[in-house]
């Protein structure tokens, strides 16, 4: 029968001594004397093996050409680092967590060459050709001793060859571990280059988006607010586009960007782990499909700003696949991959898709760039421009100078602008740094200073609308000496004007918000450009608002006023036969005077009525 072994100082043990049991209690071991224990059974053989399997691991360390596995963990996972906490493995789409900085350019030339800028392979030709230049020449240097000297050159030259062997081999692991180390640099900086033009994709194609979304708005009457009005009703109830050309250039990119990222997703198919896809798939809720495959383009309003953000999205998808890739690389498992023959190989391959992926992405950045400044930057003044006919007319000369004038002052009020930041930032973002009186001063100088280019524009507004006004003043002169008449179509506006006037007033009038903290400082000047519809002159003239308002009143008080004469009239009748009703009738002795009576009053009465319907 086994014996139970109760501890001291056990919560067993507490309970036998408070029922009162005569159980006996065995000291704990410490921790001391079960290591002692645990020697002491250790057998000198056992000893002795593990000594000679560290030897054996450490010769094995020394033989080997591949780099230690600290040095490997430490590049997998700086390269899984970059790519998980870029956000571009997001979900969602949001161009506000981006912080990337641009970098280092470092040479790639030599990633994965050996000594002298030559390949692995004619490096390994090149060793191999000193080696057996080696031998023959111990051999030949063998074959010419004498007999005497035989037994020394036996001694020696294998010794020699030996030597020269070691030497080699030494030769090539070092210079096989330092291409290794060029590679694992290449593919960081590759990395990085392509999150950072990822991210400013991402970030200009935003801004591009909002852009349109903002001119949509002001061309329609809105005021910009943030967050800016939805579109989409607005899109769908007109079919008028503002920056088709632009509109054009966005979806155009992203069909280029999604299908490059296509083929680069076929491409890497050979160098990655399908298990350890699948496990990025899960991690990251990517479900790959054939229908995300192909680029839809069958859209009846391809250049919607709806369909747009959804092409957006679209690639943004495409893209975390593609990045998925190349967290499931098969020279990047948990085990000790750079001693395999084709690892250099596999990296070289991912390096180059790598560069390709950041100057394709790269390139699409600048076209997006280039489009949005096109865009966004003022045309060439009027005056200099190139034009089939020369300008001759002086009302409008007078009018495109003024429109030149307060261009310049926008310009002015910019740079303004600009140095109030710069010097702000400069006098309260540096630490340590005592902002003078002075300076104080002349920062307050300078945007009190801004005031007067806003007097200055609005002089040149003023001139420029009184310029306007004599180009136009033939086309106004003539346009009221036409038909004054109006519809009843225009009166029911009027009164629609009338009744939704309040519900304008409260979607129009938004305030303009400015305080975005999430926009970067190098944000181009942006001049929106609304252009108004060509109007087709009608036969009749239509009129102001007022006017109707003016005409409608005087007709409601017309009706008014008929309303009550029919009225009074009306009343009077009911009034006389309430009174004929009430009248006590007579006594029984007046019977025979009754009837000559009541043809006296149904004479007054037919009296009464027809004086009253003449009236």
């Amino acid at each position: 029968m086994a014996e139970n072994i109760v501890y001291e100082d056990t919560p067993f043990a507490e309970y036998l001594a408070d029922i009162g049991s005569e159980e006996t209690l065995t000291k704990q071991p410490t921790l001391f004397e079960l290591e002692g224990s645990q020697a002491s059974e250790t057998t000198l053989v056992s000893q002795l093996s593990q000594h000679m399997l560290n030897i054996f691991k450490n010769i094995q360390e020394t033989l080997s050409t591949a780099l230690p596995l600290q040095e490997e963990n430490e590049f997998e996972e700086r390269f899984k680092y970059l790519l998980c906490t870029s956000h571009l493995l997001n979900d969602t789409l949001s161009v506000y967590f981006y912080d990337s900085k641009k970098p280092k350019p470092i040479d790639t030339s030599e990633a994965g060459l050996y000594f002298g800028g030559i390949s692995r392979r004619n490096f390994e030709i090149l060793l191999s050709s000193i080696i057996g230049i080696i031998v023959v020449i111990l051999t030949w240097l063998l074959h010419g001793t004498d007999s005497k000297d035989f037994g020394i050159k036996i001694l020696q030259l294998p010794t020699v060859f030996a030597l020269a062997l070691f030497g080699t081999f030494f030769l090539y692991r070092h210079m096989r571990r330092k291409a290794t180390k060029t590679l694992y640099k290449s593919a960081l900086y590759y990395l990085e280059r392509l999150v950072y033009n990822c991210q400013n994709f991402d970030i200009k194609l935003n801004k591009a988006l909002i852009m349109i979304q903002e001119i949509e708005l002001i061309s329609r009457g809105y005021r910009l607010s943030m967050p800016l009005s939805p579109i989409s009703r607005i899109e769908q109830s007109s079919k008028n586009r503002r920056c088709v050309m632009l509109r054009e250039i966005v979806h155009n990119i992203l069909q280029e960007a999604f299908i490059s990222y296509q083929d680069a997703i076929v491409a890497m198919n050979s160098e990655i782990l399908k298990e350890n896809l699948a496990i990025m798939y899960n991690m990251y809720n990517i479900i790959p499909c054939l229908e995300s495959d192909e680029w839809n383009s069958n859209e009846e309003d391809v250049l919607s700003l709806e369909n747009l953000k959804q092409c957006f999205q679209k690639v943004h998808t495409k893209r975390r696949e593609l990045l998925c890739h190349f967290l499931a690389l098969d020279v990047m498992t948990p085990g000790r991959d750079s001693g395999r023959r084709d690892y250099e190989h596999h990296w070289a391959t991912v390096n180059e898709h790598l560069d390709n992926l950041g100057t394709i992405t790269g390139l699409y950045l600048d076209q997006i760039i280039v489009a949005s400044t096109n865009e966004l930057t003022p045309k060439q003044d009027f005056l200099f421009q190139q034009t089939s006919q020369a300008i001759t007319n002086k009302q409008l000369m007078t009018y495109l100078h003024r429109l030149s004038s307060i261009e310049q002052h926008v310009r002015g009020v910019q740079a303004k602008l600009y140095i109030c930041n710069e010097d702000a930032r400069k006098f309260y973002e540096t630490e340590g740094v005592v902002v003078s009186e002075d300076e104080r001063k002349q920062l307050m100088n300078q945007y009190e200073s801004i005031s007067k280019d806003f007097t200055y524009m609005f002089q040149e507004w003023e001139d420029g609308k009184k310029a306007l006004k004599d180009i136009m003043g033939p086309t106004l002169v003539d346009s009221e000496l036409s038909n004054s008449r109006h519809s009843i179509e225009e009166d029911a506006e009027t009164l629609k004007d009338e009744n939704d006037h309040d519900e304008e007033i409260c979607e129009k009038t938004h305030t303009i918000d400015w305080s975005r903290t999430d926009e970067p400082l190098d944000v181009l000047e942006q001049v929106f450009e609304a252009e108004a519809e060509v109007e087709v002159e009608s036969t009749t003239k239509k009129l102001t608002r007022e006017e109707r308002i003016t005409i409608q009143k005087a007709k409601r008080i017309e009706e008014a006023k008929s309303k009550e004469v029919r009225s009074n009239s009306e009343r009077m009748v009911h009034e006389l036969k309430d009174v004929l009703i009430r009248r006590k009738p007579l006594s029984s002795d007046d019977d025979h005077s009754q009837p000559t009576l009541e043809e006296s009053d149904s004479a007054q009465i037919h009296e009464t009525h027809t004086t009253v319907i003449s009236n």
